[in-house]
Formats: structure tokens, sequence, C-alpha cells
């Protein structure tokens, strides 16, 4: 575009505007820098122009051409912090038909701009407030969160909601993400969680019909869950969990619960339960809805997760049951991690990939009695072939037991733990599962290095059922490594005393070496079950370690 064409736009030349704003918009359709903007203040003098238009009744024909353009404009960061101005930040929420509120509980007024107006401008504001700090104070200092707060109260009377949902929730998820007083207003003045969780469930509803045709299915089985999501639903609640998951990110799980906010947990869970019995037309589609979800389930206390799996009634069926309840919410968060564990081929996304719904199932192991006897019996079912080690192989049992060494320790120590729970905290239990290899590093951490028992913290009753194969095997299991080794053949076989002593010499030559270059340092545990550093190899056989008493 150039100077001449950007003083056409600054005119009233409708026709001529219209044709260079289309020929602009076709030809950076997907552009996102515009360095011809950075001669001769053209960058300025465009935006100027588009902004005058939109201040004018007089240019309402052109309103959705000259947003349209300003969406793609200001993909760009460039200048953008200098150009941002409020009053431009004003029209931009007026078009959205987000008008000013003197108080938060005004209904809202339905008499708004026209739909391609409406949606354009909440991309522009999407856009304005994600790549520019500017933009975002200028907005705490408007009426936008008021605005967008009573709009959630009233989609049902709004004909194009759907068309609009998706880019509202869009912009509180990056208001509440990128400004904290604007956070703050929504969460505390306008009560933003009960009306999101109200959205949530009114989505919920409309979903549940049957809809078989628009999900691919062809018969509804009897006493499944019918809650079919489109890909436009799916998106808007996963824009409304984002946003969620901002507003409780700092709330505390482990605080105690307030009056207001277990009101608040029992009206948000039934609803994540049933989002997760959900059907989403693909299954990347379907593993985003779940992955959402599990962020918004880490900040939510544990003493709410019993509502993940509800006890059925007379009647109700499930595809999964357990203990007289519904664990289908349950294995798909179990779904959910074998997924994030198939797709995390390094190291270098672990965290990101593993750690929320790994924070998830140890919340839901320790917080329900119920859930973790389920989560045991799928994740360390009774051994059978104890031929291989614990981390050789495709079950989730030997994925996880491959993290205890992984060098990401905030993974390898949510996993450990999980695992630990899942053997009620018993040493020879995890040992038996794991290897004491594997198993060494969250044992010392927790000081049991030198017991055989963890903290009563569980039922007496017992779980195991060892399998007849793995009690034929069990003699010949080597703890260290958590399965049987075939039998080895004798190393000092044919050998005269003189050379079995100097072979043992050696050892203790390369022993020697290694200790003294500090490659290696004696330990033996110490009284809290710790491993403690000694000063020579003799003071563990002058002083034994403690042992508990049995």
């Amino acid at each position: 575009m150039n100077e001449d064409e950007i003083t056409i736009l600054g005119g009233n030349n409708f026709s001529e505007i219209i044709q260079i704003l289309e020929n602009f918009l076709k030809v950076n359709d997907n552009v996102f820098s515009f360095p011809f903007l950075l001669t001769n203040n053209r960058r300025v003098s465009l935006w100027a122009a588009l902004f005058q238009h939109l201040q004018s009744k007089s240019s309402e024909s052109i309103h959705v051409l000259c947003l349209t353009t300003i969406r793609l404009l200001s993909r760009d960061k460039t200048e953008l912090e200098s150009l941002i101005c409020e009053k431009w930040i004003i029209t931009l929420i007026e078009k959205a038909g987000l008008f000013n509120f003197v108080d938060p509980e005004d209904t809202m007024d339905v008499d708004m701009p026209m739909k391609e107006v409406v949606v354009e401008a909440l991309k522009c504001l999407c856009n304005i407030a994600f790549n520019s700090e500017v933009a975002r104070a200028l907005c705490a200092h408007t009426s936008i969160a008021q605005g967008l707060v009573a709009r959630l109260r009233s989609y049902k009377e709004i004909s194009f909601k759907d068309e609009i949902m998706l880019f509202d929730m869009k912009l509180l998820f990056i208001l509440t993400a990128l400004r904290q007083d604007i956070k703050a207003k929504i969460k505390n003045d306008l009560h933003g969680m009960d009306y999101l969780i109200s959205c949530l469930n009114e989505l919920v509803v409309e979903a549940t019909e049957p809809q078989m045709e628009v999900a691919g299915v062809s018969d509804v089985i009897e006493g499944s869950h019918n809650c079919f999501l489109q890909e436009n639903q799916q998106a808007i609640m996963c824009e409304i969990l984002k946003t969620q998951f901002n507003l409780m990110l700092h709330s505390g799980s482990e605080e105690p619960v307030s009056e207001a906010d277990e009101g608040m947990y029992l009206r948000l869970m039934p609803a994540l339960t049933t989002l997760l019995y959900a059907h989403v037309p693909t299954q990347d589609k379907l593993m985003e809805l779940h992955s959402n979800i599990a962020n918004l389930l880490t900040s939510v206390p544990p003493v709410f997760y019993q509502y993940l799996t509800p006890e059925l009634n007379d009647g109700e069926t499930a595809q999964n049951i357990y203990d007289g309840r519904n664990m289908d919410a349950l294995q798909a968060l179990l779904q959910l991690l074998q997924y994030r564990l198939s797709i995390t081929t390094s190291t270098k996304n672990q965290y990101e990939n593993l750690s929320p719904i790994l924070t998830v199932l140890n919340k839901s192991s320790r917080g329900c009695r119920a859930q973790r006897k389920y989560l045991r019996q799928v994740v360390l079912p009774p051994l059978r072939d104890v031929s291989r080690p614990p981390e050789k192989g495709h079950t989730l049992r030997n994925q996880l037991c491959r993290l205890l060494t992984t060098p990401v320790t905030s993974v390898r120590d949510l996993v450990a733990e999980f695992l630990f729970i899942l053997c009620k905290e018993k040493v020879g239990r995890m040992v038996k599962y794991t290897g004491f290899g594997n198993a060494a590093g969250h044992l010392a951490q927790k000081g049991l290095m030198g017991s055989s028992r963890g903290p009563v913290l569980y039922s007496s009753s017992s779980e195991d059922s060892d399998t007849e194969e793995y009690l034929e095997a069990q003699p010949r299991i080597d703890p260290v490594v958590g399965c049987t080794r075939p039998p080895r053949s004798n190393p000092f076989e044919g050998m005269t005393d003189e050379q079995k002593e100097y072979e043992a010499m050696k050892l203790v030559n390369l022993f020697d070496k290694m200790l003294s270059e500090g490659a290696v340092k004696p330990a033996r545990i110490g009284p809290d079950g710790r491993p403690q550093p000694i000063d020579h190899v003799l003071e563990i056989r002058d002083r034994p370690p403690n042992r508990p008493q049995s």
C-alpha cells in the first residue's frame, strides 16, 4: 500500500476505499509483518485513517473492511505500543458490543452492531491485547471486564451468540492471563467464575441432546454418555477452561476452602466430569479438551476429586465401574496420560506435557480411596512376566518406570510419588513393581532407605494378590533390577588363590582411585533413613547403621 492509497483512505470516496482495502486484504491475508509501513510515517497515517472511519456513522458501509484491515495490521507488533490510544480502544470495545456499564448487575443491552462488525472488532481486541501491554493497561481503565462478564449472562438473548462466544472467551483468557488487575476484578468484584461455570453448564446441556448425525454415531449405546461436542463448542469450552484456570491459578489448593469456594467447586466438578465423558469429532480435539480439564483440576483441592467418580444409582451403567462408582472420567484422565506419554519423545518437553496430568493423578490417588484402588488396578496390575526389567516394555507401568530415572527432576518426583501412593507407600511393594535401582532416589529422598515400611496412611486390607507366575519366579528375582536374571558362571572358576588375590587387589586399587579423585563417596544409612556421607569405608563396619524395630 503506497502513500497515495493511504491518502485516498483518509477521504470519503467509498468506492475507491473499498477497492483499496479489498485488494490489501486479498494480498496480505496470511502476512504477519508489514515493513513497507515503516517509511514516511505510513503506519500512523493508515491506522488513523481507519479509525477515523470507524468513528464516523457516515462510514458504516466500510466498517467491516476497516476492522478486518486493523485485524491484519495488529498482527505486527512493530510500533504498536506507540500507536494505541485510549480513544481507539474504546472505539473497538463499542464496535464489539461491549458497552459501558455503571452497575455490573445491569442487564445486557442486546441492541448490538451487526454480527460481522462485532466479530471483527473482537478479533482486533484479541490481537491488540495479546501484542501490546499499553493496550492491556488501557483496557484495565475501561469497562471491558464488566462488558464481557455481562455478556456471559446474556448469550441466550443474542441471535449470533455462536459466532461471538469464542472470541469473547479468547479475549477473557488473554486479559486474565496478562493483567492481574483485570483478573482480580473479574474474579472478586464481578464473580466471573460463577458466570463462567453457568456458561459451561449451558453449553453442556446444549451438547447433551442426542446429535448422532453431527457426531457420526449411528446408534446411541444404552446407558452411555450422550454429550456430543461440535468443533466450535469444543473450542469455546477450551477457552472457558483456560480462563477458569487463570482465575483459580493462585487460589492455593492446600489452603482451607471458604464456603463460597466450596459452592463454586461443587458446581464446577460435575461439569468437568461430564466433559470428560464427552464425544468430540477428532482424537486430537478430545485430548486438547481433556488437557485443559487436567490443567484446571491441578488447582482443585483433592477433597473434591470424589465428584469425578460418582456412585452409580440403580439402573445406571458405565463403561468402567469399580466399587460401585463410575470410573469413566478417571479412565479418560488415564487415556490423557497415555497420549501425553506417546507424544513426549524427549526430555525437552517432559515437564510441560506430563506435569499437569501427573499432578492430577497424584491428587486423585491420595484424595479418594476408590480412585487409588482403580488406578492401581490399571497402572500396577498383578505381576506375571518378571523376565524383563520394569522399565522395558510398552505398558503404562513400563513407561512410568522409565521416567523414574529422567533428568527432569520435577517429572521424576511426580512419577515416583504417584507409584509410591499406588503402592500404599510401602517400600517393599514399590521395589517389587519398579526395582530398587529405579526407586532408590525417591526412597532416599523420603528417608526410607533403611526401612521396609512407609507411614500407616491406608487401610490394612491387602490389595496384593501375587500370581502363580510371580510366586514361582520370586526366588530368582534380583530386587535391584526388579526382574529375574539368568544363572551366571563363576568368574573365579579355574583361578588359583594367587590369581584371585591379584584380581581382588586390582578392584581395591580401582575403588581407592575413584575415592581419591572424588568420583564416588561412600555413604551409610543414617538414623533418619537417608544416605549420609562417611570419611572412610571402614566406618560401615565399625558403626553399623541403625535398623528399625520390626
